[in-house]
């Protein structure tokens, strides 16, 4: 029996098709610039997926957060930093197997998770699944989140924060081209270098 193709289902290919180009095209491009764009194109995507398995709360905080405040800095720094772009060419063809490699599992891993027996192939083919007046999805995933998934939550905000002291670490450079103070030598300093004691004698009024 085919199934007639529902608006659900014409939203939910179109904008699924959206992010994979979208993601493709952020770890195919040479320009960060182009990668940090194409990046915020998949979050609205995802934004658009996330309604339709009413998540709203999820689907407004990638927006607000991630698009408006945590990409728009990532924009900034990327066009502060002074990358080559010639030398990451031959890096991407060298790192081409493992990426096929994690490729290749991401998708596996989709396909079992979008098996027909799961919610959200069964959203797409069924009817909208109609909530109580006072269901709220923020509540519920509060609930999930902080009592079932509590542990998870605390060990990805310790990697979060690994992560960006390691970034931090890496991409620090000392400054170039600038005058900096030795205090170890302004210490160590001899005082009868510094001052000069000079005698004159005064002058008489005549």
């Amino acid at each position: 029996m085919i199934l007639p193709i529902t608006m659900i289902q014409v939203v939910f290919y179109g904008f699924a098709t959206l992010a994979i180009f979208s993601a493709l095209m952020v770890i195919t491009q040479n320009n960060p610039v182009r990668c940090v764009l194409f990046l915020v194109l998949t979050f609205f995507a995802s934004s658009v997926l996330w309604m339709l398995i009413q998540a709203e709360f999820l689907a407004l905080i990638l927006i607000l957060v991630y698009v408006g405040a945590v990409m728009t800095l990532f924009l900034f720094v990327v066009m502060m930093l002074d990358i080559d772009i010639v030398s990451m060419k031959p890096h991407l063809i060298r790192s081409l197997p493992f990426i096929l490699i994690f490729l290749a599992g991401f998708v596996a891993i989709t396909l079992s998770a979008l098996a027909p027996e799961h919610g959200l192939m069964q959203l797409l083919t069924q009817s909208a699944i109609v909530q109580p007046a006072d269901y709220s999805n923020t509540e519920q995933l509060g609930l999930v989140l902080y009592t079932e998934y509590a542990y998870a939550l605390e060990i990805a905000a310790v990697l979060l924060v690994v992560a960006i002291i390691a970034a931090i670490s890496l991409a620090h450079r000392a400054p170039r081209n600038c005058k900096t103070q030795d205090v170890v030598k302004q210490i160590n300093i001899d005082p009868k270098d510094r001052i000069v004691l000079v005698k004159m004698q005064a002058e008489t009024e005549r």
